[in-house]
């Protein structure tokens, strides 16, 4: 959660904060004059904090001759879901490769014991897939409020 008071009357704040939002791409999905606007930003496909797909919603409370804006931000469902997917494959494939590795192993063949090898190199570049993938996500989670706390940064 993020928050801001900018000089501005809820207003100016509101139009001065989805121009703006407008200008970086994001998609409007609902708002209710000078009370707050919510918006997608990113891509299902985005490798940063700033350019992961997610909700923001914007608030704007009026206080005196000012506005206070809160901002809260989440990931949207598909890029979680797209995300557990990716656990699972990669999951699937360690548990799977070593599995081979395992079988394979009591061969007396060369060409097998190679393929073994093999085997045990991909399932742990699976289980190093996995931990690249938590640490990734840890770190997007961490960071999820920067486009927000730019935006309201910004703001005049």
């Amino acid at each position: 959660m993020i928050e801001r008071v900018v000089e501005l009357s809820p207003e100016k704040a509101f139009e001065e904060l989805r121009s703006l939002l407008l200008k970086n791409k994001c998609k409007i999905t609902a708002e209710e004059q000078t009370k707050s606007i919510t918006v997608e930003q990113g891509s299902l496909w985005g490798v940063s904090p700033k350019g992961t797909k997610k909700t923001i919603s914007f608030h704007l409370i009026p206080k005196d001759s000012e506005t206070r804006i809160v901002s809260i931000s989440s990931l949207t469902s598909d890029w979680i879901i797209l995300s557990a997917v990716a656990y699972v494959l990669l999951g699937m494939m360690s548990v799977l490769f070593w599995w081979f590795a395992t079988s394979l192993e009591s061969s007396t063949l060369f060409e097998f014991s190679v393929a073994v090898s093999y085997f045990k190199i991909l399932s742990i570049l699976g289980a190093i897939g996995v931990i690249v993938q938590l640490l990734f996500d840890v770190y997007i989670y961490a960071k999820i409020d920067s486009f927000a706390e730019e935006t309201l940064r910004l703001l005049p």
